[in-house]
C-alpha cells in the first residue's frame, strides 16, 4: 500500500522563486547569448558549404535576433531602461568545430531558460522565456543534423 501522508504538494514557482533583480541578471544574461549567437551564426552562415547547411543557420540566426529583441523589450519593461552590452566573439577553429559549439550552447540556452521560467510565476516573463526555450531546442535539433552531415 502507498503512502500519501508524507507526500509534499508542489507549489509554484516549481524551481522556487527568483526575484526581481535575478531575473534582471537573467534577462540581462539572456540578452548577450542571444547577441552572441546571432554574431556567431552570422559568421557560420558565410561558411556554410551547401543549402541545408544555410537553411539552418540562417533561420537559427533570425530567431536569435527575434529572441534578442524580445529580451530587450522585457528588460525595458522591467527596469524602464535600455541594457547596456558587449560580447566577445565566438571562437572556434573549424566550421564543424563551430557548428558543435552551436549545438552545445542551444542546449544550454534551452535548460537556462527553461530554469528560469520554472522560478516564476509572472505569465510575461515565463512566457517569454518559453518562446525562446522552444526555439532552442528546435536549433539544438537542426545544429546535430548538421554536425551529423559534416
Amino acid at each position: 500500500m502507498y503512502r500519501y501522508d508524507y507526500i509534499q504538494i508542489p507549489q509554484l514557482p516549481l524551481l522556487g522563486p527568483n526575484y526581481l533583480h535575478q531575473i534582471i541578471r537573467n534577462v540581462y544574461e539572456a540578452i548577450v547569448g542571444e547577441a552572441t549567437a546571432a554574431e556567431f551564426y552570422s559568421r557560420l552562415l558565410q561558411e556554410a558549404p551547401d543549402d541545408l547547411h544555410r537553411e539552418f543557420i540562417e533561420h537559427a540566426r533570425d530567431d536569435e535576433l527575434e529572441h534578442l529583441h524580445a529580451f530587450i523589450r522585457l528588460y525595458c519593461y522591467l527596469t524602464g531602461q535600455m541594457p547596456q552590452y558587449n560580447i566577445t566573439p565566438v571562437v572556434y577553429s573549424s566550421y564543424k568545430e563551430g557548428i558543435l559549439m552551436a549545438l552545445e550552447d542551444e542546449l544550454k540556452a534551452g535548460e537556462f531558460y527553461r530554469n528560469i521560467q520554472l522560478s516564476t510565476t509572472d505569465k510575461l516573463i515565463r512566457d517569454t522565456f518559453y518562446y525562446a526555450m522552444v526555439d532552442e531546442l528546435q536549433h539544438a535539433t537542426m545544429f546535430s543534423t548538421l554536425y551529423n552531415t559534416i
